[in-house]
């Protein structure tokens, strides 16, 4: 829970410690990015090995650490595609999970594994979606298990962009509205890639508010994108969207049931969360008309303990709500009992303009599969 804090403290260099701090971590920053440029450079000129999936692959992705809305979007498209008649299958790494191979996690809505096995990114997908959810670490292999066992024609992977082994038909990267100040690689900086990588992007989408770092500068990146992209071989289009409350939600007998944002008005709640950055929940909750009375942080991805529910739930008799995240519910709602008061707070990707956003994936991806027919479909390694 320090470790996380520490390291965003260091990339703002706003006090001499966090500047010293910044200082001795660039050394490290600089050897990571000639590793990223080498592989990167290793993939473009085919030194690299690069599996070809037989159907279509959609990889949504970004540039930094941290949540740009990756998951959220991976949503919207899945559930945007399977209503145009689409066959979906979204494939997520299964980060903090023990399973290895390729895991159904869920098929009708329903989870059919736990966050222990897959991760809480996952099972909260399967919660969601309505159809396939494959969780695995090798996304080739995923990819092909999604083909072969549920005829899949399109495939999305969840933070996807950095994994260049499986080739792609679309590239979607996010970047935060904001541009960050701090462009140093890891450790350094927020960056898994040199700002140049988004190049590979056939779509970028700039979210509408800050979901990365508190340190980022009020200036639109759409300058950043177009000076990034100047130089690419194919036109990168870039839409903007926002992530907006929908609803609350509240778990029945294992089910998860939709309440009304109204529920939040004068309530004197408790927020528990583990995710990267939790001020923009704390805002939207206020803006709701909750009344954040107390909060307790945990690291992203942070695995519930026994004792620590119990805590949780001692704690929240003395308020009207306990509420968190949807990635959160789906591991606290393995605890018995689960309290009345327990809610999350879901929220949908709004983007613009949708339906030209939708037209562009298709007409990329109807294009690819017309290349593959000419040349033949093949899945090389």
């Amino acid at each position: 829970m320090f470790a996380p804090k520490l390291i965003e403290s260091i990339w703002q260099r706003q006090s001499l410690w966090s500047k010293l701090g910044w200082v001795a971590l660039t050394p490290f920053s600089l050897l990571f990015s000639v590793v990223a440029r080498a592989r990167n450079l290793g993939y473009d000129l085919g030194l690299l090995p690069v599996t070809r999936a037989p159907l279509t692959v959609i990889s949504i992705g970004n540039l930094t650490v941290g949540g740009t809305g990756k998951t959220p979007l991976t949503l919207w498209l899945a559930q945007a595609l399977q209503q145009r008649g689409h066959t979906v299958a979204i494939v997520t790494r299964g980060y903090g999970g023990t399973a290895v191979g390729p895991t159904l996690v869920g098929q009708t809505g329903t989870p059919l594994v736990t966050p222990v096995e897959v991760g809480d990114e996952a099972v909260m997908l399967a919660r969601r979606f309505a159809g396939v959810v494959i969780a695995g670490r090798d996304r080739a292999a995923a990819a092909q298990f999604a083909y072969q066992r549920f005829a899949a024609d399109v495939v999305l992977l969840d933070d996807g962009f950095q994994h260049r082994r499986l080739q792609r038909d679309v590239d979607i990267v996010l970047l935060s509205a904001r541009a960050p100040t701090n462009t140093w690689l890891l450790p350094a900086g927020p960056f898994r890639e040199p700002l140049t990588s988004i190049r590979r992007a056939h779509t970028v989408i700039l979210s509408k508010k800050t979901t990365i770092q508190e340190h980022s500068s009020p200036s639109l990146a759409e300058r950043d994108t177009q000076h990034a992209t100047r130089n690419t071989q194919h036109a990168t289009r870039v839409f903007h969207a926002d992530l907006v409350p929908s609803a609350l939600v509240q778990t029945v007998q294992g089910q998860w049931h939709e309440q009304p944002l109204s529920d939040l008005t004068g309530k004197r709640s408790l927020v528990v969360t583990g995710i990267a950055n939790p001020q923009p929940l704390y805002t939207s909750l206020k803006e709701l008309g909750a009344e954040v009375a107390r909060v307790v942080e945990f690291p992203d991805h942070h695995s519930y303990t026994h004792s620590e529910w119990q805590k949780l739930v001692q704690e929240a008799e003395a308020f009207d709500l306990l509420l968190t995240t949807e990635k959160d519910l789906v591991k606290l709602e393995r605890f018995s009992p689960v309290p009345d008061r327990l809610r999350a707070l879901r929220v949908q990707l709004h983007l613009e303009p949708a339906e030209a956003f939708l037209t562009s994936i298709e007409q990329r991806y109807h294009s690819r599969n017309e290349d593959r027919t000419t040349h033949g479909r093949t899945i090389s390694h």
